[in-house]
Protein backbone atom coordinates (compact mmCIF):
# COMPACT_ATOMS: atom_id res chain seq x y z
CA UNK A 1 0.00 0.00 0.00
CA UNK A 2 1.64 3.10 -1.11
CA UNK A 3 1.15 6.13 1.06
CA UNK A 4 2.25 8.91 -1.51
CA UNK A 5 0.24 11.74 -1.90
CA UNK A 6 -2.50 11.13 0.79
CA UNK A 7 -2.19 13.68 3.56
CA UNK A 8 -5.51 11.92 5.84
CA UNK A 9 -3.51 12.08 8.70
CA UNK A 10 -0.07 13.41 10.38
CA UNK A 11 2.53 11.72 12.50
CA UNK A 12 5.01 13.51 14.93
CA UNK A 13 8.00 11.40 15.54
CA UNK A 14 10.40 12.94 17.67
CA UNK A 15 14.57 12.91 16.78
CA UNK A 16 15.86 12.73 19.95
CA UNK A 17 18.44 10.24 21.12
CA UNK A 18 19.33 9.84 17.39
CA UNK A 19 22.91 10.19 18.08
CA UNK A 20 22.53 6.71 19.91
CA UNK A 21 21.84 4.85 17.43
CA UNK A 22 24.03 1.82 15.93
CA UNK A 23 25.43 2.51 12.68
CA UNK A 24 23.83 -0.72 11.67
CA UNK A 25 20.24 0.44 12.76
CA UNK A 26 21.07 4.10 10.93
CA UNK A 27 21.59 1.57 7.96
CA UNK A 28 18.30 -0.80 8.80
CA UNK A 29 16.37 2.56 8.62
CA UNK A 30 17.64 4.38 5.65
CA UNK A 31 17.13 0.86 3.47
CA UNK A 32 13.27 0.62 4.54
CA UNK A 33 11.84 4.16 4.64
CA UNK A 34 12.30 4.61 1.30
CA UNK A 35 8.49 6.83 1.33
CA UNK A 36 9.27 8.25 4.75
CA UNK A 37 10.31 12.25 5.39
CA UNK A 38 10.65 14.28 8.42
CA UNK A 39 10.41 17.77 9.05
CA UNK A 40 11.95 20.05 12.18
CA UNK A 41 9.65 22.94 13.07
CA UNK A 42 12.40 25.54 12.05
CA UNK A 43 16.01 25.59 10.83
CA UNK A 44 17.65 25.94 14.37
CA UNK A 45 15.81 22.63 15.57
CA UNK A 46 17.21 20.89 12.49
CA UNK A 47 20.82 22.27 12.61
CA UNK A 48 20.87 21.67 16.04
CA UNK A 49 19.79 18.10 16.24
CA UNK A 50 22.17 17.83 12.60
CA UNK A 51 25.23 18.39 14.72
CA UNK A 52 23.71 16.05 17.74
CA UNK A 53 24.26 13.19 15.02
CA UNK A 54 27.30 14.65 14.09
CA UNK A 55 28.96 14.80 17.43
CA UNK A 56 27.00 11.54 18.93
CA UNK A 57 28.33 9.32 16.10
CA UNK A 58 32.05 11.10 16.22
CA UNK A 59 31.82 11.82 12.75
CA UNK A 60 35.66 12.87 12.13
CA UNK A 61 36.53 9.66 13.58
CA UNK A 62 34.24 7.54 11.41
CA UNK A 63 35.40 5.77 8.24
CA UNK A 64 34.32 6.43 4.51
CA UNK A 65 32.01 4.12 4.21
CA UNK A 66 30.83 4.98 8.25
CA UNK A 67 30.34 8.54 7.07
CA UNK A 68 28.00 7.84 4.01
CA UNK A 69 25.86 5.87 6.08
CA UNK A 70 25.30 8.77 8.71
CA UNK A 71 25.58 11.50 5.66
CA UNK A 72 22.71 8.90 4.09
CA UNK A 73 20.72 9.07 7.40
CA UNK A 74 20.97 12.92 8.03
CA UNK A 75 19.37 13.43 4.22
CA UNK A 76 17.06 10.75 4.92
CA UNK A 77 15.36 12.13 8.34
CA UNK A 78 15.99 15.71 7.32
CA UNK A 79 14.83 15.55 4.12
CA UNK A 80 17.52 18.19 3.12
CA UNK A 81 19.43 17.87 -0.39
CA UNK A 82 22.99 16.07 -0.51
CA UNK A 83 24.06 19.39 -1.63
CA UNK A 84 22.63 20.74 1.87
CA UNK A 85 24.06 17.91 4.34
CA UNK A 86 27.47 18.68 2.66
CA UNK A 87 27.56 21.92 3.45
CA UNK A 88 25.97 21.48 7.20
CA UNK A 89 29.00 18.53 7.45
CA UNK A 90 31.54 21.30 6.00
CA UNK A 91 30.46 23.71 8.99
CA UNK A 92 31.05 20.86 11.90
CA UNK A 93 33.81 19.83 10.51
CA UNK A 94 35.27 23.60 10.43
CA UNK A 95 33.96 24.61 13.31
CA UNK A 96 32.64 21.63 15.35
CA UNK A 97 29.07 23.45 15.04
CA UNK A 98 26.56 23.67 13.26
CA UNK A 99 24.66 26.91 13.04
CA UNK A 100 22.07 28.84 11.39
CA UNK A 101 24.03 31.69 8.90
CA UNK A 102 22.52 34.83 7.77
CA UNK A 103 22.79 35.34 3.96
CA UNK A 104 25.55 37.74 2.61
CA UNK A 105 27.10 38.28 6.12
CA UNK A 106 24.36 40.46 7.26
CA UNK A 107 23.74 42.61 3.61
CA UNK A 108 20.22 42.35 2.41
CA UNK A 109 20.06 40.52 -0.90
CA UNK A 110 19.51 43.80 -3.38
CA UNK A 111 22.43 45.99 -1.50
CA UNK A 112 25.29 46.15 -3.92
CA UNK A 113 28.73 45.21 -2.40
CA UNK A 114 30.41 48.28 -3.56
CA UNK A 115 33.98 48.10 -4.87
CA UNK A 116 34.84 44.55 -3.29
CA UNK A 117 32.34 42.94 -5.48
CA UNK A 118 34.67 43.25 -8.31
CA UNK A 119 37.89 41.48 -6.37
CA UNK A 120 36.63 38.00 -8.35
CA UNK A 121 36.25 39.21 -11.78
CA UNK A 122 40.03 39.02 -11.94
Amino acid sequence: MSLKGRSCWDVNIRMDDAEKLSLESIGQFVTASEDIRFEAQDRQQLYDWVEQVLVGREYGQLGKAARGLVRRYIEKMSGLSRAQVTRLIALYTASGRVQVTSIGGGASRNSTRGPTSSCWLR
